[in-house]
């Protein structure tokens, strides 16, 4: 995972960023880190594709799909999978974290303790390989939920 070294919302260090990965920071691109940067909360593609088309009236829902996909292959998006299926998306964090979603409200809480690393060593000795990178999620209902 990469560290972030620099603020997703100056223009300059972004496009530089795309430039050393040989990408272009297209203004799709740029306009989906704008609306989730904007938003407090985790939205999902049908959200984004309308706040998108806000700033870019012809941006179609697939192009956004794919400004997506890579967002979150360079790290600057996170995505979380909800348990119908649907995923939804945010700005990633800070550090490693991870989420734990609400099973009624969709809300995403960051969990920044990693009860993975002492696993990740075991499984990488006890199997061979070299386990470079993980994901966890969990599921359950929030404090307002369970009231």
């Amino acid at each position: 995972m990469i560290s972030k070294l620099f603020s997703i919302s100056n223009y300059d260090e972004i496009r530089e960023f795309f430039h050393e990965k040989g990408l272009k920071y297209t203004p799709q691109r740029q306009a989906v880190l704008k609306v989730l940067q904007e938003s407090k909360s985790y939205l999902s593609i049908n959200r984004i594709h309308r706040n998108v088309k806000e700033l870019l009236p012809g941006t179609g829902l697939a192009t956004v799909y794919r400004s997506l996909e890579t967002l979150v292959e360079l790290n600057l998006v996170v995505k979380v999978h909800l348990e119908d299926g649907c995923h939804s998306y945010a700005t990633a964090p800070e550090g490693h974290r991870h989420p734990i979603v609400c099973t009624d409200c969709s809300r995403v809480i960051q969990y920044t303790e990693c009860p993975m690393e002492d696993l990740s060593k075991k499984l990488s000795k006890d199997t061979g390989i070299l386990i470079q990178n993980h994901f966890l999620q969990l599921f359950g209902k929030c404090k307002q939920c369970q009231s």
